[in-house]
This record gives structure tokens, sequence and C-alpha cells, in this order.
């Protein structure tokens, strides 16, 4: 992967966060698929729900931050150290997801399998966006290792997010990503994965392969006109397989990186997850030189005139182009 594209990778799940924070669980009315949306909300201005300054970034670049970090301190993924810092990271949020939040508290517990656990307390119902939405770093880091790069996205998610649709979304997410945007890549990784953790989890086998299938179908109907998300972005936002459908619809719709991005946020729901989503693909397959110069500018600059502190400096983007940097 070159530098350019994963540079982009990183960059654009910071800078779709950015931009879709604003629009943060609003209902929207717009037009139908296939209708690409220019607007209204086309500047990263903040505010929002939680009222951020402009190129702030909420909990789906403050983990992805933790995830590039421990990558780069171990040379690896090391499934300890990640939920370590996921658990600081908690300290310091103003932004956190109900299945992330009850993970991470049974991971202060010491509790490595705390994602199974939630899942299972949830009926195994629980198919959040939250382990997707932080697991651009792995596609970069892991480029050019399949096999391990496979094994950190279902390790990482499963640390919070089990449900083999999550799992499963992440790996073919980050191999789209390592393959630098190619959604037949994340095609091919759905059927190696679902392989890969039925082996791990013999007794889940029905439901790994039947999400599989979903997410399958998910990407089919990412290559068609209508996605068929219409109302599921605001009746179902926080679900994974609206945030992976939509992302890949931008990536195969999308004429550039900058419209693809305007038109996912300005559909609302979790706007800023699905921005985040669709920005790290839409990078990878456009590159950093596609990002416009002004987005990347807020981003990197935001919080750098306050005192030092977390959120300007251990949960900051720049955390993420720190992971391409030679270690010191």
């Amino acid at each position: 992967m070159n530098r350019d594209r994963a540079r982009g990778t990183l960059l654009g799940l910071a800078v779709g966060d950015a931009l879709g924070t604003t629009l943060e669980f609003s209902t929207r009315t717009v037009p139908d698929f296939p209708t690409m949306l220019a607007g209204p909300h086309r500047d990263i201005t903040g505010g929002g729900p939680f009222g951020l300054v402009a190129g702030q970034v909420t909990d789906d670049t403050h983990m992805a931050c933790c995830l590039a970090a421990s990558l780069a301190a171990r040379a690896g993924f090391e499934a300890a150290d990640v939920a370590r810092r996921y658990v600081e990271w908690r300290e310091h949020t103003f932004d956190i997801g109900a299945t992330t939040s009850s993970a991470v508290r049974r991971l202060e517990r010491g509790e490595l399998d705390a994602g199974r656990k939630v899942w299972e307390e949830s009926g195994r119902r629980g198919a959040a966006n939250g382990s997707l939405m932080r697991a651009a770093p792995i596609g970069v880091f892991f480029a050019s290792d399949d096999k391990r790069r496979r094994q950190a996205a279902l390790a990482d998610s499963a640390l919070t997010h089990f449900d083999p649709r999550c799992q499963l979304a992440c790996a073919a997410f980050t191999a789209a990503i390592a393959h630098e945007g190619e959604t037949a890549a994340a095609a091919v990784e759905l059927s190696r994965a679902s392989e890969e953790l039925a082996a791990s989890f013999p007794e889940l086998e029905s439901l790994i392969l039947a999400g599989a299938q979903e997410l399958r179908d998910d990407l089919r109907l990412a290559t068609e006109d209508d996605p068929q998300l219409g109302a599921l972005i605001h009746t179902s936002q926080g679900f994974v397989r609206v945030a992976f459908r939509a992302a890949f619809w931008e990536l195969e719709h999308a004429p550039g990186f900058a419209a693809g991005l305007v038109d996912v946020v300005n559909r609302g729901g979790d706007a800023d997850t699905n921005g985040a989503i669709a920005g790290a693909l839409l990078g990878a397959r456009h590159g950093e030189a596609a990002i416009p110069e002004e987005w990347r500018r807020q981003v990197l600059g935001a919080l750098q005139d306050r005192p030092a502190g977390a959120l300007r400096d251990a949960y900051h983007p720049k955390v993420l182009l720190a992971m391409l940097e030679p270690s010191q």
C-alpha cells in the first residue's frame, strides 16, 4: 500500500468523523438513492450533539488512535495491550456506544472475553458498528500480510463486538483497505474469514455462515443504484450492516472522496460513524491528495492551541499518522 493511500485511509477516517459529527443522530428528509447529495452540509464546522470545535473528532477516531498506537508500539496486534488502551480512553471520552461501554467495563475487570459476554447477554442480537468504525489502522498496518490482518481484525472486534457480523465486517473492510479500496477484496475475504472464524468457534458455525451471507448481500446491494438503505439509516442507525453497506455504496458510486463523504453524512443517522467508515474506504482508493486541503488542515490542527491533554494528544488524528513513521 503506497504512502498516499495509507495516509488517505487514516486521514479519511478522521475527516469523515469530523464532518459527520455536526449531523450525528439527525433525521433528515433527502432524495432517494442513487441521487448524490451535494449538501447542505459541506464544511467541517463542529457543533453537533457534543458541541465540538471545527475539526474535532469523536469516539470513532479516538478508538482508532488507541488501536494505531498499540500496533506501532507492539509491532503487531496484542489484544491485552489494545484492551488496556480502550479502558484508559474510556475515562476521557464524551461519546461512547452502549455495546462498547458495556464491553470496556468488563475489559477493565480483566475479562478479555468481554465482547462475547456482552453479545450473549444481548440475546445474540447486538451487532453495532463500534468495532468497524475503528478498524482502518489494521488494514493499513497489515496491508501486505493477509493472515495477520485477518487475525487482528477478528480479534479486535471480538474484544467489544463479538457478533459474527461485526467480526466479519471488520475483516472484509480491512481487506478492502489493504487492497486500496477494492470491493472485490472484501467479498473474497468474507469467505476466508468465515472459514477461520468457524474453525475457532464450531458451535457458532451456522451463525457465522449466515452472517457472512448477509454481508455478501450488503456488498451486492452496494453495487446497485438502490442499496435499499432508505429509512434504515435512521431506524437502524448504529447497526453494523447499515454502516458497512453505506460505505461500500459510496465507494462504488461516488465520483471522488469529497462527494462520497458529503453524500453519506448528509443522510444523517449515525453520521459521524458512517462518515468515518466511508472516509477510510474512500481514502484508501483515492489517497490523501484527494482529501480537500482545508479538511486535512482542520482535523490535524484541531485542539492544538489547547493545553496538553488526552483529547489534544493521545486521541488526536496525528496519532493515526504517527503509526506510519519509523520507530525512533
